[in-house]
């Protein structure tokens, strides 16, 4: 075997291990809190030593925050789409574009749920969240701002309602699907539609 050869067997091995991480957190997260969790534990269910999870991360929290980071993107992208929409698109625009933020919920729930559940707790993953919700939050803010000057519907605070209608969204899209689905795909999508379009159609 060559170096190179040797090389990409090594990279290969520990990708593999990685990903028996992620799944095994993943696994265990939908069964119980955050809090309950244990680098021992995960690593049993993974089926390597415990001293490989340090190879690849610092702490629990390191690992929802590197995962987390993947889903939330997923989750920014699909926010784009819903953020594109306005008042005058109808309610299938809007059902079409909140399948994608579900979708996500549906494949990284658990984990986003314990993501949550470790910033309660932890000032760096806190911080972080909040980062990355602003960032959420600016986008329907500015998605409000011109449905309102696009003579749409008038909101007292447009960033207090975009913080207000995200922080609903994921607390529902948690509930539902931060452990086993406690709703099929298509309730979740009809559920938050029914809001989406009430927000952002005009009072009559």
């Amino acid at each position: 075997m060559t170096a190179t050869d040797q090389q990409v067997t090594t990279r290969h091995a520990r990708e593999q291990n990685r990903r028996r991480i992620i799944d095994a957190t993943a696994t265990l997260v939908r069964e119980r809190p955050y809090a309950r969790l244990s680098v021992g534990e995960i690593m049993e269910r993974a089926g390597i030593g415990r001293t490989l999870f340090y190879r690849h991360f610092d702490d629990l929290g390191e690992l929802l925050l590197r995962v987390g980071r993947e889903a939330m993107e997923e989750l920014y992208e699909a926010q784009l789409a819903l953020a594109s929409i306005r008042g005058e698109h109808g309610p299938e625009a809007v059902r079409e574009a909140l399948e994608l933020p579900v979708a996500v919920y549906q494949r990284h729930g658990p984990l986003l749920r314990a993501a949550t559940e470790a910033a309660a707790g932890d000032e760096v993953i806190a911080a972080r969240q909040e980062a990355l919700r602003r960032r959420f939050d600016d986008l329907v803010d500015e998605a409000l701002r011109h449905i309102s000057e696009e003579g749409g519907r008038r909101f007292a605070d447009t960033s207090e309602t975009a913080r207000a209608v995200n922080l609903l969204s994921h607390s529902y899209l948690v509930d539902a699907f931060g452990r086993e689905p406690r709703v099929p795909a298509e309730v979740a999508v009809r559920t938050l539609s029914e809001i989406w379009v009430a927000l952002i159609t005009p009072a009559p």
